[in-house]
Order: C-alpha cells, then sequence, then structure tokens
C-alpha cells in the first residue's frame, strides 16, 4: 500500500501535467514575460532618448507604432472629443489632420515672457491628461509632425500651421459686443462703432452667405468652441494664408483676397477669414483667464475687461510699447497662447462697419496708442493700407 501511493506521489509531481513541471513552466513563462517587458521599456527609453537628442542619419528617431484614431504622425484621423470634467461643459475637439502641442515650456501653456514655440506633437496617450485648466488657458494644435524650415535644424519658421481652442462652454457667451471705448487719456471717446440694432441686423451680417455664418454658429454651440489663428495671416506659397511663427504678416490686400487666402488653405474645409462674433467671443474668453503682460516688463496679470476695452498697451504692439511685427517673435505680448490680438497690425473680419458694407477691423495697430486702439475697437476698412493684416479661424 505504501508502495502505491509512492508511485502515485512521484507520478503527480513529474509526470505529465505534474504540479514540478508546471511550476516550472509558470516561472519561466513569468521571466520571459519579465524580459519582453523590459525590453519593451528600453525600446521606448532608447526611442525618446534619441528623439531629445534629435536623431542623426544613421540612427533616426523610430517612431513608435500609432494607437487610437491617430495616423503614422500622430495626427487625428477623426474628430477627437476631450471633455476632462464631466460636470463642466468645457471641452476641446482635435479635428482630423491636427494633434495638440507640447511648447518649449514642457506644457500646453506659455505665459507672458515663456518660449510659446511649439517643441512636439502631443502623444495620443496623453490627450486625455488635458485639464479643464489647460482648455482655459488655450490649447495650441498643429496640422502634421513637427519640422522646420524642411526639416532643417538650423530653421525658424515652422512647416506647420498653429491654431488656438477658444473654449465657448455657454452658448450666451457667443456673441457680438459693443464695447466701451475707445479710451483717449482715460476718457471715453465717441470713436467706436456701435452695433446694429436687431431690427438691422442682417444689415450687419458677417458674410454673404447666409447659410456658412448659420452653420459656423451652429458649431460653435455644439462643439462648445472653435479655432483662432494663433498668428496674424502671413502669406504662402500661391496665395494661401497661414498661420506660422516668425514671418512678416499678410499686409496690403482687401477683404477680397484675405477671404480667398483663407479659403484657399485646404487643411480644414471651414477655414475662413475670422468673423466678428469669433473675435468678439475670443476676448470675452480672456477675461479673468489669460495672463498678460503689465505695463512693468516681467511682471504678469490676469486680463480684465479694462484691457481689452480701454487700454492694451501691455500686451499689445503700439506706439508707447516695444516690439517689431514678425508673428510671434515678442513673448510677452500674447494672451492664452494668441499672438497679437491687441495692436501690431489691424485685422480684417467679415463684420459689416456699415450698411454700405465696409467691413470692420479690429485689433489696434502699431502707428496707434494703446488707450486709443485697445484690442476690442472697431474702425472701418475701405482701402489698402502697409499695416492691415487678417487672421484665419475655423469651426469642427
Amino acid at each position: 500500500m505504501l508502495l502505491i501511493l509512492a508511485g502515485v506521489a512521484l507520478a503527480t509531481l513529474t509526470g505529465q501535467g505534474n504540479i514540478i513541471g508546471n511550476a516550472e513552466n509558470a516561472v519561466g513563462k513569468y521571466n520571459n514575460s519579465v524580459a519582453t517587458e523590459q525590453q519593451f521599456l528600453n525600446e521606448i527609453e532608447k526611442y525618446f532618448q534619441n528623439y531629445l537628442e534629435g536623431g542623426n542619419e544613421d540612427n533616426p528617431p523610430t517612431p513608435p507604432e500609432p494607437t487610437g484614431p491617430v495616423d503614422e504622425n500622430g495626427l487625428a484621423t477623426e474628430n477627437v472629443t476631450i471633455k476632462p470634467d464631466p460636470n463642466s461643459d468645457v471641452q476641446i475637439v482635435i479635428p482630423t489632420g491636427f494633434a495638440p502641442a507640447i511648447l518649449a515650456t514642457g506644457t500646453t501653456q506659455s505665459g507672458p515672457g515663456e518660449d510659446g514655440k511649439v517643441a512636439r506633437i502631443m502623444p495620443y496617450e496623453q490627450w486625455n491628461s488635458i485639464t479643464v485648466e489647460d482648455i482655459n488657458q488655450g490649447i495650441v494644435i498643429v496640422d502634421h509632425a513637427i519640422t522646420y524650415d524642411n526639416g532643417q535644424t538650423s530653421g525658424t519658421v515652422p512647416d506647420f500651421n498653429e491654431f488656438v481652442w477658444v473654449s465657448i462652454p455657454d452658448e450666451d457667451k457667443f456673441n457680438r459686443v459693443e464695447w466701451e471705448g475707445p479710451y483717449y487719456n482715460g476718457n471715453v471717446t465717441s470713436g467706436i462703432h456701435p452695433l446694429s440694432d436687431k431690427s438691422e441686423e442682417n444689415k450687419f451680417w458677417e458674410d454673404t452667405t447666409e447659410t456658412e455664418y448659420v452653420n459656423m454658429k451652429d458649431s460653435v454651440i455644439n462643439n462648445k468652441g472653435f479655432y483662432i489663428g494663433r498668428y496674424e495671416a502671413s502669406q504662402g506659397i500661391g496665395n494661401i494664408a497661414q498661420s506660422k511663427r516668425n514671418i512678416e504678416p499678410w499686409s496690403k490686400l482687401n477683404v477680397t483676397t484675405a477671404k480667398t487666402a483663407c479659403i484657399n488653405n485646404k487643411i480644414n474645409d471651414n477655414m475662413h477669414l475670422i468673423y466678428g462674433i469669433e473675435w468678439d467671443s475670443t476676448l470675452n474668453w480672456l477675461i479673468d483667464k489669460a495672463k498678460i503682460s503689465t505695463s512693468t516688463l516681467g511682471q504678469i496679470k490676469t486680463v480684465k475687461l479694462e484691457d481689452i476695452q480701454a487700454d492694451s498697451c501691455s500686451w499689445g504692439i503700439y506706439l508707447n510699447s516695444t516690439g517689431g511685427a514678425a508673428t510671434g517673435d515678442i513673448e510677452y505680448l500674447k494672451a492664452n497662447n494668441i499672438y497679437n490680438l491687441a495692436g501690431n497690425y489691424f485685422e480684417i473680419t467679415q463684420e459689416n462697419y456699415s450698411i454700405d458694407t465696409l467691413v470692420s477691423i479690429r485689433g489696434g495697430n502699431l502707428n496707434c496708442s494703446g488707450n486709443y486702439a485697445p484690442a476690442a475697437e472697431r474702425y472701418c476698412h475701405n482701402s489698402y493700407s502697409e499695416y492691415v493684416s487678417f487672421r484665419m479661424s475655423f469651426y469642427v
């Protein structure tokens, strides 16, 4: 009986399907799994190290396999909605062909005086780490993989366009605004152009095609926002408008040319010359959210109403401020990652200035003082001007 029991025990421990063998097999599989995982982590570390070092011809960075609704460059293959807080209406829609950007600061944000240059695109795995605060302070997106001057590492002009999401969680915040001012030496003057009353509203519609305007408004309300050019538009090959860094703004043009140039940029079907309602809603969005420079360089504050409609000198290029005219060349002159909404060049909009269809130009000018032509000001544009440019925007 003892011999029989001993034989059964040996067979159980050493035979086919035995306990010892199974245990050894499990340990082996575990070790293999650990080795595979470590190899994978080593490859990731090697890739990022190589990426940070820029790679070279003999050892170029090897991109990881794409995951999620993105292509091999990490750009969205479909519209992706990110809503960080289910209890909030604040959200962002990453449109097809774009990706959120990581800036030179290492985050999605760059405040006054900080380097706002795009460093790389955000990996898809990190998109859901975008917070409500990030959205409220401006998320930059780019339209293809990040290179400068056709891949020249010494280049300064990007080969990609940059836009900023303007968050409109409340549809009541998407409207045209009759701002007070402009102010001159602290006193309100009569120079600001009033909005038409409700009975005259159609005479001041911002585009000749009612359908396009309605589609834009519906999209902004449904998607809780829209995209605005990060920079004043510059002239691309073939008279295509672009939103790129470190280029002189495109000037000396009329509203028809500006509208056509925006439409010709095919990176999005809904690209257009900015509407007055988008301009006003962007300014409203900045209030109590955006950080700007104060009159003392190096100090910052939160945007207040007076910085929009009274005096925009601290965050714009005016006669009584400093700076040049190239897009994005002064880091202190931005708000929520958007450059030159105040000062630099006036910007043509699709908002009619009068029933005579003369259009409104916005944002002030480097030939004016910041307290006479603040960011909210409306002027009439009826001729070509050296210091009048424009800005693109699009809806999803």
